[in-house]
């Protein structure tokens, strides 16, 4: 935790007012505000080390990278982020677990095979003895291994992206923004890490709804990544953006894009994507998709 609360500006308007329907899709994520720190194996973190047992092989990556890379050796995969349970209660954590760690290898360029991402979910006491000297991946592509960071969760409520939604409210919501994309980048999806919540679509258009690889199943979103903790966007009235934490509103410049841009990843052309995992079985094979 980072000791420091960031605060999510309210929306301007509440959208259901208008478009009653809208309310029943209501759901919460919980906003990360990852800010850079010296996380330790016993903190929730993006990028800090793992409360890793150590009788378990750490990951590695034996898929092919190419010849810059090392093609044929295997590589140690990267922390991407260690959450737990007991720092985000509004997440739903599979039953008897809490805590989550996401791994990948930073040497894909922005395409993850599944076999490149390795997500745990576990029981925190059940890991008694820690890997204290854990492996830092080489020849790695710098944008996609994280800074370390600390995180101080908060919850805020989200609407899904206008395509997931049943089409008679996806046209509500069109002819309530009469033009000007309000529900899109101020009401609809937070910017930033996240866990759960929904994720938008805006540069490749969303297409079928993500599924289980394994078995079919809808998959849902685990966690975002992002390049940038907050966007361009504007409310109605021309404010600040919607995602900056009130608290980062008069930051002087170089502590406006340390928070901005806490983790130092750069995903797909300067987006964000998300880890999706099987809502039948957690257990099941995690899919990255990015924009």
């Amino acid at each position: 935790m980072t000791g420091m609360p960031h605060t999510t500006r309210p929306p301007i308007v509440d959208v259901t007012e208008d478009i009653p329907a809208l309310a029943a899709y209501a759901r919460t994520a919980v906003r990360l505000h990852p800010r850079r720190g010296n996380p330790q194996p016993g903190d929730s973190s993006i990028g800090g080390p793992l409360w890793w047992p150590a009788d378990e092989p750490w990951p590695l990556c034996d898929q092919p990278h190419g010849p810059a890379r090392s093609a044929g050796t295997p590589v140690a995969m990267a922390a991407i982020a260690q959450i737990y349970a007991s720092d985000v209660p509004a997440y739903p954590f599979p039953q008897g677990t809490d805590l989550l760690q996401i791994l990948w290898c930073p040497n894909h360029d922005g395409d993850w095979p599944d076999e490149t991402i390795i997500v745990r979910w576990r029981r925190a006491a059940d890991v008694t003895a820690v890997v204290t000297d854990q492996p830092t991946p080489h020849m790695v592509e710098e944008l996609l291994m994280p800074v370390p960071c600390v995180l101080d969760p908060e919850p805020v409520t989200e609407y899904p992206y206008a395509e997931e939604l049943p089409q008679e409210i996806a046209v509500a919501i069109d002819d309530w923004d009469a033009g000007y994309p309000a529900y899109q980048y101020g009401l609809s999806i937070a910017s930033g890490c996240k866990l759960g919540g929904g994720m938008a679509f805006n540069v490749t258009d969303m297409g079928e709804p993500p599924e289980c690889a394994q078995c079919g199943a809808p998959a849902h979103l685990i966690l975002q990544l992002d390049s940038s903790e907050w966007g361009g966007e504007s409310d109605h009235e021309g404010g600040p953006p919607r995602w900056r934490p009130v608290e980062d509103a008069d930051l002087d410049t170089d502590a406006y894009w340390a928070a901005r841009e806490p983790t130092g990843l750069q995903i797909g052309r300067y987006s964000h994507g998300g880890f999706f995992g099987c809502s039948a079985d957690h257990r099941h094979p995690v899919a990255f998709h990015s924009q």
